[in-house]
This record gives C-alpha cells, structure tokens and sequence, in this order.
C-alpha cells in the first residue's frame, strides 16, 4: 500500500514538475483595436524546457478563428542541446469584428495530425478587432444625433399636461404599462440575451438594451389600424419615454453589469449617463417651445408628429445600409432574438392589461405599446454608451427587432379585414334576403 502510494507522489511530482516546466513569455498581453484586414507581428520566447520528441510542436491557437487567424500556426521546439532559452514570432490578423484570445499549446503530432495536447502556457493576448472608420459612420452618427434630437423635440412639444394628469387619476393602464415594459420584459430580456447567446457579450448587449428601451411611436399607428384606443396610446409612449430616461440607466447599470462583467469590461456609467442626458435636452428644449413660442410649438407638433415614425425608420434603415457588412454574422439566433423580444412584449402587455380589466381597446392599445421597442432609442444608446466594436455588433439585434416587430400586427390585421369583410358579406346576404322576402310579398 505504501510503495503504491509512493509511486502515486511521484507521478504527481513529475506531473507538476513538467507542466510547470514550460515558462512562456509574450511581448504584449493586450492587442486594442487592431482594424480587420490588418496584422500585427508578435514575439515570444520559451525558457527551461526540451523536447524530447521529434513529434512535439507549439500550437498557436485563437479563439475565434473568425476574427481573428495567426501566421505560422506551428513551431517546431528545440532539440535536447539547444540552449535553455529561445524565440520565436508569428503574425496576428484581424479578419472581423469582435473579441478573441491568443495561447500557445504544446502538441503531440502523429502522422501529421494532432493526437494530444501536452502542455499550455498560462500567458495569453487579449485582442479586440475593429473597423476602419468611414465617412458614411460619421454620416450615420451625426444623423442618429440630429434625428433623436428633433424627435424629443417634437415630443417636448406635443406633450400635453392635461391628458397625462387625466391618464394618471385613473393610473391603471399607465401602471400596467410600466410594469410590463420596464419591470418584467427587462428581467425576461436578460435571461434571452444570456439563453439565445451564452458566450457572445456583445451580442448580449444588444438584446438586452433593445428590451430596456421603452415603447415606440409607432405604437400610435398600429394603435389606430387595430382598434385600439389612440388617445391612450399617445399618452403611454410620451409617459414611457420620460419613465425611460429613469429605468435605462437603472437596468442598463444592475443587470447589465452581469453582462459587462463576462469579459471583464467596465459599466460605460458616464457614456449612459451622457447618452440619456443628451435625450433631456432636447426634450426640455420641446417643453420650452411650448410654454413660450406655442404658435412654433403648433406648426411643429402638426409638421413633426406624423414624421416621428418615420424618423426611426430611416435611422433603422440608416443603420442596415451603412452597417451591410453585419449581415455576414445574421443568424438564426439573431433572428429569434429579434422575434422573442417584441412578441413577449405583445404577450406581457396583453396579459398584464386582462388582467386590469381594461376595455378592449385599452387591451389592444397596451398590447402594441409593450411589444413596439423604440429601437431608434436602442441604436443611439449602444452608438454612444459602448466603445467598439461593440457599438457596431450590437446594432445588428436591434435591426432585427424592428424586422420582426411587424409580423405579428400584419397579420392581426389581415385577419380583423377578413372579419370585417366576412360580417359585410352577411350583412348583405341578410339585407338581400329580406329585400327579395318583402318583394314576394
């Protein structure tokens, strides 16, 4: 028992001796935002160990070969009488956005293939892969900025006092709202970021700001198409957005810093802060125009209010046609992101307004207002709180959000116009058989 149990120690003695034998030495630990396309040329050396197979090589190994690929991929190690240390390079080339780690393995080969992994070195790179910037990004930037700006304008100015105070003595359906849309889809829009893409943070990002983001404006249009209660649905999106510029940072700093804390990044706390303070200013611009230019305010409110979906569309639009390149990484993850956070949105707002016992057109009106994400909102928070190339993976889910936004209400409103032609048709049938009953009397 004793002589098994020495053996035993002195495996793991050799064991440990061997896999600590191998010191390995890179000349950087961080590679920041190296463009794609582009290489960077990297140097290492080994120290106190020999090779003793003709059949052991170094591996370089990344861990996203999509972003990024390395030049040579093995290197012969040094025989028995070489001396104790030794060098070596190899290139590093970003091939897309993201992020990926480089380590160095060794490797047993065996009729020119890998069999076995004899040792790794503790030392890796951090990279981060970007893109050169263009004229159309800061195009895109600046119009994202501009957009915004009028479009919190408008709402400054169209924000009536009087019909939020009236919504808010019968606070049922705006505290339903709230709960549906900055309580419960949050939560439920971490779990699906952490679900649909368990190890692509950036990815992550994107869904779960999309799902912090409150309701759009289109909302309104879908409100009137299906039945809904418009009035109430104006006063839900201008009280959702101000509720937003309170629960943005609040989700984007509790959960969010889960999600920050994956890859070790920093919380953006001063770009959030900055982003949703560059929404207040235009919003109390809009409030100001009322109160002492109303004649201004009137013409804008008529001029603007009808262009605010629009405005978010072309940012969307925008933002797919400036952002092309993204497509490469659609999947069909991203298209089940983009579908689960607006139909969950419909389904929580249905629910949570049954269960109020609200009118039916109240029921429609916050089912659409707890399903439309303002994506607009989306894109300009990760452009301006993430730093790259986060701000441009992340784009991708909110553009797929808006794709898919509008399956769901297209066909309930396919369907109610086949109903109400169906109920014309009996009207007629019924109208036709009386006329002929009161002619054959």
């Amino acid at each position: 028992m004793s002589s098994v149990l020495f053996k035993l120690i002195i495996i793991v003695i050799l064991f440990t001796t061997t896999a600590m034998s191998w010191d390995v030495q890179l000349s950087t630990s961080h590679i920041h935002e190296l463009q794609m396309g582009k290489s960077v040329e990297i140097h290492f050396n080994s120290t106190t160990y020999e090779n003793d197979s003709e059949e052991s090589k170094i591996e370089i190994i990344s861990t996203d070969s999509e972003v990024i690929i390395t030049y040579p991929r093995f290197f012969d190690l040094p025989k028995k009488d070489h001396q104790s240390t030794w060098n070596a390079k190899f290139n590093i080339t970003g091939q897309f956005l993201g992020y990926a780690k480089i380590y160095l393995q060794m490797v047993q080969f065996k009729n020119g293939n890998v069999v076995s992994i004899t040792n790794s070195s503790n030392s890796h790179i951090s990279v981060t892969v970007v893109r050169e910037q263009r004229f159309i990004d800061k195009v895109f930037l600046i119009c994202v900025v501009v957009l915004m700006s009028i479009i919190f304008i408008n709402l400054g100015c169209a924000i009536e006092a009087k019909q939020i105070k009236e919504c808010l003595q019968k606070p049922i359906a705006p505290i339903s709202s709230f709960v549906s849309q900055f309580i419960i889809l949050p939560i439920i829009s971490y779990y699906y970021a952490k679900l649909i893409f368990p190890n692509q943070v950036a990815m992550q990002l994107g869904l779960y700001f999309t799902g912090i983001s409150p309701g759009g404006g289109a909302s309104s249009v879908w409100s009137v198409l299906l039945g809904g209660n418009i009035n109430l649905s104006v006063v839900l999106t201008t009280i959702g957005t101000l509720e937003s510029y309170i629960m943005i940072p609040f989700w984007a700093t509790f959960l969010g810093s889960y999600i920050f804390a994956v890859e070790e990044l920093p919380v953006p706390y001063s770009r959030i802060g900055s982003s949703i303070l560059s929404l207040i200013i235009p919003l109390i611009v809009g409030v100001l125009i009322q109160r002492f230019m109303p004649r201004v305010c009137k013409v804008m409110v008529r001029v603007l209010k009808p262009l605010s979906s629009f405005l978010i569309l072309f940012i969307i639009i925008f933002a797919t046609v400036s952002n092309l390149y993204l497509f490469k990484i659609f999947s069909w993850q991203i298209l089940l992101a983009g579908a689960l956070i607006p139909w969950t949105g419909y389904i929580i707002g249905f629910i949570t307004a049954y269960i109020a016992q609200l009118p039916v057109p109240d029921i429609i009106s916050m089912t659409i207002e707890s399903g439309i994400q303002n994506t607009g909102i989306a894109i300009f928070m990760l452009k301006f709180s993430l730093g790259q190339p986060a701000a441009d993976i992340t784009t991708v889910v909110p553009v797929a959000v808006a794709l898919m936004t509008p399956i769901p209400l297209t066909v309930a409103f396919i369907f109610k116009k086949c109903l109400q032609k169906k109920k014309q048709e009996e009207i007629i049938d019924v109208a036709t058989v009386t006329m002929l009953n009161e002619n054959k009397e």
